[in-house]
C-alpha cells in the first residue's frame, strides 16, 4: 500500500527488493496516466483501478482513499477448468480484501494524517516562541546599531511569512483529518446495517 507521493506504509515484499524506490515508479506511473488522460483532453476525476497484464505478472492498482492505493502483483497461475479470465479472479480478490480492510486502512489513513499535524503544529509553537523573541529584541536595540535593526526586521519578516504558511498547511491537513473522520464514520454505519 502507497501514498500518491511514493512513500509506500504496509508491504509483504522482502527486503531484497528496495521498497522506497518501488513507490516511487508507482507515484510516478499514476501521474503519467494523468498526464496522458491531459494530453488526450480526457477528462479525469479519480481513478478506481489500474490494470497492467503480461504474460506472467498482472499489477492492479486499486485507489483506496484520498492519497492511498493498494497495488497488487499476482503470478499467472495455471487454469484448470476454470473458464473466468484471470483479471476478473484478481478484481473479485481485490475487492474482497479492499471492503474487509477499507475501515483499518482509513484509521491509519487518519493517524498518519494526525501525526502531521502535530509535527505541524510544534513547528509553528517553534516559530511563533522564535518570533515573539525576535520582536522584544527589536524593542531594545538602540536606534545606532541599523545593521541590527534591518537583520532583525529580516529575521522577523522572514518567520511571520513562514508561520503565514505553516497556519496554511495546518488548517489544509485539519480538513484532511475531518473528511477522513467522516468517511470512517460512514463505514462504521455500514458495518452496522450489515
Amino acid at each position: 500500500m502507497f501514498y500518491n507521493n511514493g512513500t509506500v506504509f504496509d508491504t509483504t515484499f522482502d527486503y531484497n527488493i528496495n521498497i522506497p524506490k518501488l513507490g516511487e515508479h508507482l507515484a510516478e506511473l499514476l501521474n503519467q496516466m494523468r498526464k496522458i488522460y491531459e494530453t488526450c483532453s480526457y477528462s479525469l476525476e479519480k481513478y478506481s483501478k489500474l490494470i497492467i497484464e503480461t504474460d506472467d505478472i498482472s499489477v492492479i492498482i486499486l485507489k483506496l482513499g484520498e492519497d492511498s492505493n493498494i497495488v497488487l502483483f499476482f503470478k499467472k497461475e495455471k487454469e484448470e477448468g476454470l473458464k473466468l479470465k484471470p483479471i476478473k479472479r484478481y478484481i473479485t480478490k481485490i475487492e474482497e480484501l479492499i471492503d474487509a480492510d477499507k475501515f483499518d486502512l482509513l484509521v491509519q489513513e487518519m493517524e498518519t494524517k494526525e501525526g502531521i499535524l502535530k509535527n505541524l503544529k510544534k513547528t509553528l509553537i517553534s516559530k511563533r516562541d522564535q518570533l515573539n523573541i525576535l520582536k522584544s529584541k527589536f524593542e531594545t536595540i538602540d536606534e545606532t546599531s541599523k545593521n541590527e535593526i534591518k537583520e532583525i526586521s529580516k529575521e522577523i519578516e522572514d518567520l511571520e511569512s513562514s508561520c503565514s504558511e505553516l497556519q496554511m498547511e495546518i488548517e489544509i491537513k485539519e480538513k484532511e483529518v475531518e473528511e477522513i473522520t467522516e468517511k470512517i464514520e460512514i463505514e462504521r454505519k455500514k458495518e452496522l446495517l450489515e
